[in-house]
């Protein structure tokens, strides 16, 4: 499947929670996890962070900067932010854009860029690879919702 493609269904996605009941939106999706709004903010912080700090070194052909993201400090100010009041459809709305501007922006990129290989700390990966890795980041969290909300319907 296109990478792209599988990139951009995750706003369809994202439209479809819309429906989900509000007492479950910041329940956690199981002992120890995330609630669903967590993991929504997660989304925007780490879509946030890929079109700040990847995309623009990618399209100047520049290496990315090492150690820019402070992943448990990012993860913690998502959680933080997900449970400060913002509405359910607020943050919907927030990661529908925020990864519709990412789409946008990847798709201006040139299909042969997408196979160039580079260099990352010790990883040589492509820009293609690399999104499939955001795309399956995604798909991993959007099976854990997805099964909460099998077993929630099953205990309603």
């Amino acid at each position: 499947m296109n990478p792209l493609r599988s990139f951009a269904e995750h706003v369809e996605w994202l439209e479809e929670l819309k429906t989900v009941e509000e007492e479950w939106w910041l329940k956690p999706i199981a002992n120890g996890k995330w609630s669903m709004g967590e993991i929504v903010s997660h989304f925007v912080s780490w879509d946030l962070f890929v079109i700040h700090h990847r995309v623009p070194y990618f399209l100047e052909h520049q290496a990315f900067p090492e150690d820019v993201a402070e992943a448990e400090k990012m993860n913690q100010d998502a959680s933080r932010y997900a449970k400060s009041g913002v509405s359910k459809s607020q943050l919907l709305e927030e990661a529908i854009r925020t990864r519709n501007r990412l789409v946008q922006q990847v798709e201006i990129i040139p299909e042969d860029w997408w196979i160039h290989p580079f260099k990352y700390k010790t990883k040589t990966m492509t820009f293609a690879s690399y999104i499939e890795g955001l795309v399956q980041h995604d798909k991993h969290h959007q099976d854990q919702i997805i099964l909460f909300l099998k077993k929630s319907a099953n205990h309603a």
